[in-house]
Order: structure tokens, then C-alpha cells, then sequence
């Protein structure tokens, strides 16, 4: 249909536009009106076949017609946690057969990041069923992760994780833990594999002594590398990651240019193809597979305001 869907954080708007840039419908559904979606996303719009837009939020599930008006919502049947996450492409909501799956951290509730039941307890992703109104949060931290095996404190952030689906599995890496984790889809979503991913110089989050962190304080660790973003395109693989850096560094202010983001090509089964270098046009975190081809958002210019973005359709060439 040449339409794209865009989110203005800043303002809460759905934005759609042809694929010349010119603007279609401005969607502001934030407010208290009959037909909010409130003023937290849960997921990324999608469009449906029928040019319908459909969303997640904390009041439930929710489409509306091209104009913008509301055409269905099912609200959740149970009280469901305040997701953390934000409403972009580097969050994609994902479906599979009707169920729909998406990140599904919370804070801190019972236990806190000193504590083992913390760690024991801690969910990465969660799945909706737009028919009957559920959440269910799924995936555990895997038993050997550094996460559970370390002894170490760990902010919600460095176990923040990416997905995508392949076929009738679920691929995730969960935060700063360079290990690719694959599921059944099915329930009760049994690990598959677990393979290690041979990042380049890659340095792992040590964490803080449990014994000695403040529960109460957030210590994240900048030097740490992570995977930003994983998709499953054509035969391949894709992970956009930051390798981390020593943090005894002297150069600590100039990371970006010292320690880039960078892809890294594997194929289905985790193995490492190729490791990429991200053109300096394209931001690290947005990228989406539709119908089989690659969509990029571009970087952010740090150097001079911009009112306006730019999409790139990516090809990855085989060159012999």
C-alpha cells in the first residue's frame, strides 16, 4: 500500500505518510477522549491488509480506520503490569498466528537487583491475544546467564532484550549476554539452543558485587556491550550491537568513534557469518523487515536540528 507509520514520542502523535513524505493522517489519541489509546504505547503500529491501523496500549487493544477513527478495542480482561519499553522499531510488536508478542519488562516489584529471586522471577517478553483480552509475560532468564550464575547486580536495562520469529521459533538475546536463546513458540516455550555469538572485542556487563549494590540506586554500566536490535531477513540473521569498551579507557569520551556500532550477519542456526560495519547513515536501533525486504530509519543528526527523517530500503549483497 506505499504507507508508513510513524510515532512522535514527543507528542504522543501516530503519523502516516505515502512513500513521498506527504502527510495522510495525523493521529492523536492521547487525551481523554472516548476513543484514547492513552499516553503510553505498548507496541508499534502496524497496518493491517485492510488499511486499518491496530496498536497495544495499557487500555487494551485497538484499530481504527485510515481516517482515524476507532473501528474496534478490546480492552485486557485482568489488570495487567506496567510494561517499561517504549512504542518504536527497535520494540516491534511481532505476531504469529493471531498471538502477538512483544518486550515485557517491569520494574522492580517484590525483590530488587540484590536479591536472587529477582533474577529468578525476571520475564523478557510478553504475549497478547487480541481475542480474549490477555497478557501473558513469558521467557525466564536462563539458569546458566550471567544474569542468575554471577553473583552480580543488574540494572533492568543491561537485560533488556531483543527478538524476532523465525518459522515457529522465538530468537532472544537478552541484554548485555552475548548468547542467542531459541525457543518453541508454543507454550510452555521450551529452549531449543543456546549458542554463544562471536561478537568482535566484545566485552560482557560485569555488574555490580550484589553484597555491596544499593538497591535503591541505578548503576548502569556504560562500557558494556549489547544487542540493540534483532530480525530474521531472508536466510539470515541480523543483530545490530555496540561491542562495550574497557572501562579503563583514557579515550572514554570519544567511544562512538572508537567503538562503533557495527551488524553482525549470522544464520539461522547462530552461527556467525560476517561482521558488518553500519553505514553512518543508518541508526543502529530502527530497522524492520516487511514483506521480505529491509527498511532502515536513518541517524539522528547530532550536529543540526532536523524537522523531518528518511527512510532507506537496504539490500545485503553476497558479493564473491
Amino acid at each position: 500500500m506505499e504507507r508508513l507509520l510513524l510515532h512522535d514520542r514527543q507528542r504522543g502523535i501516530t503519523i502516516m505518510t505515502d512513500f513521498n513524505g506527504n502527510p495522510l493522517l495525523n493521529m492523536d489519541k492521547g487525551g481523554d477522549q472516548k476513543d484514547s489509546y492513552g499516553r503510553f504505547l505498548w507496541s508499534s503500529a502496524n497496518i493491517k491488509e485492510n488499511e486499518h491501523i491496530s496498536l497495544v496500549s495499557q487500555k487494551g487493544f485497538f484499530e481504527f480506520d485510515s481516517k482515524g477513527n476507532l473501528a474496534k478495542h478490546k480492552p485486557f480482561e485482568e489488570e495487567v503490569p506496567f510494561f517499561a519499553g517504549r512504542a518504536a522499531a527497535d520494540s516491534e510488536l511481532m505476531k504469529h498466528h493471531g498471538i502477538l508478542f512483544q518486550k515485557g519488562l517491569v520494574a522492580w516489584d517484590e525483590y530488587n537487583k540484590t536479591q536472587d529471586e529477582y533474577y529468578d522471577q525476571f520475564q523478557l517478553l510478553v504475549k497478547f491475544d487480541p481475542e480474549k483480552g490477555t497478557a501473558e509475560r513469558i521467557i525466564n532468564l536462563e539458569e546458566n546467564s550471567p544474569f542468575r550464575n554471577s553473583r552480580r547486580s543488574y540494572e533492568i536495562s543491561e537485560m533488556n532484550p531483543c527478538f524476532t520469529i523465525f518459522e515457529d521459533k522465538l530468537f532472544v538475546i537478552a541484554g548485555t549476554d552475548p548468547h542467542l536463546n531459541v525457543y518453541d513458540i508454543h507454550s510452555p516455550h521450551q529452549l531449543l539452543d543456546r549458542k554463544h555469538i562471536d561478537y568482535p572485542n566484545y566485552t560482557m556487563g560485569e555488574g555490580e558485587d550484589r553484597g555491596k549494590a544499593d538497591p535503591k540506586s541505578i548503576a548502569f554500566d556504560m562500557s558494556a556491550g549489547r544487542t540493540y536490535t534483532l530480525k530474521a531477513y531472508k536466510d539470515y540473521l541480523i543483530a545490530s550491537y555496540n561491542p562495550g569498551y574497557d572501562s579503563k579507557d583514557k579515550e572514554k569520551y570519544k567511544m562512538e568513534a572508537k567503538y562503533p556500532n557495527a551488524l553482525l550477519l549470522m544464520n539461522h542456526q547462530g552461527e556467525t557469518i560476517q561482521s558488518l560495519a553500519l553505514p553512518d547513515k543508518l541508526d543502529h536501533r530502527q530497522f524492520l523487515v516487511r514483506d521480505g525486504e529491509l527498511w532502515w530509519l536513518s541517524k539522528l543528526n547530532t550536529e543540526k536540528e532536523e524537522d523531518f527523517i528518511q527512510i532507506y530500503k537496504v539490500k545485503i549483497i553476497n558479493k564473491k
